[in-house]
């Protein structure tokens, strides 16, 4: 029992900067997103959630959970596409606009509602960039642009390997314990 006190207060002692810090700790963004993916046509729409926890000024945690209607197949019927991507966020801080840069690694995973099936999970890659554009001080407008890769086979689209497409993605920022 000493030894996981011990362990926790070491923990949180050099966890301590983490909060003394001028940027917000966490950030969470909402919006929309709107994602093209090789062997399925045309662009397809959903929402879009990204979740980043501060390390530093310039270095940050970024989670990226996406929801995404892929319309209508002839032989599944509905179809839709749940990705969820952790990695991490390397941003820019200064008055007017956030730059960042981020790349992940996850899953994703196809489902067909009206047969109740769904793929298993696939492999998922996601690397990109994008800007927050401050809007006082504890909310901000990002735009992101993001190549996304999920590795789901022949799975419907008769495509191999990987498919990949660009995300397009938009919402407001809340900061948190800034």
């Amino acid at each position: 029992m000493v030894k996981y006190f011990t362990a926790l207060l070491i923990l949180i002692a050099f966890a301590a900067p983490v909060f003394a810090q001028d940027v917000p700790q966490i950030e969470l963004g909402f919006g929309y997103g709107n994602v093209n993916v090789k062997g399925f046509s045309g662009r397809h729409s959903g929402f879009a959630s990204h979740q980043t926890i501060n390390l530093s000024s310039w270095l940050g945690i970024d989670n990226y959970l996406g929801y995404y209607g892929f319309g209508t197949n002839q032989n599944y019927g509905k179809t839709q596409l749940i990705a969820e991507i952790f990695g991490g966020k390397v941003s820019y801080r200064n008055d007017k606009v956030v730059p960042y840069a981020v790349a992940g690694i996850g899953g994703g995973f196809l489902r067909f509602p009206d047969i109740g099936a769904g793929s298993q999970n696939s492999l998922a890659f996601r690397y990109g960039g994008g800007v927050d554009i401050p809007i006082g001080d504890n909310f901000a407008w990002k735009i992101d642009v993001s190549r996304m890769s999920f590795h789901f086979g022949s799975i419907l689209t008769g495509v191999g390997g990987y498919n990949s497409g660009t995300n397009l993605s938009t919402g407001i920022v809340i900061k948190i314990s800034q």
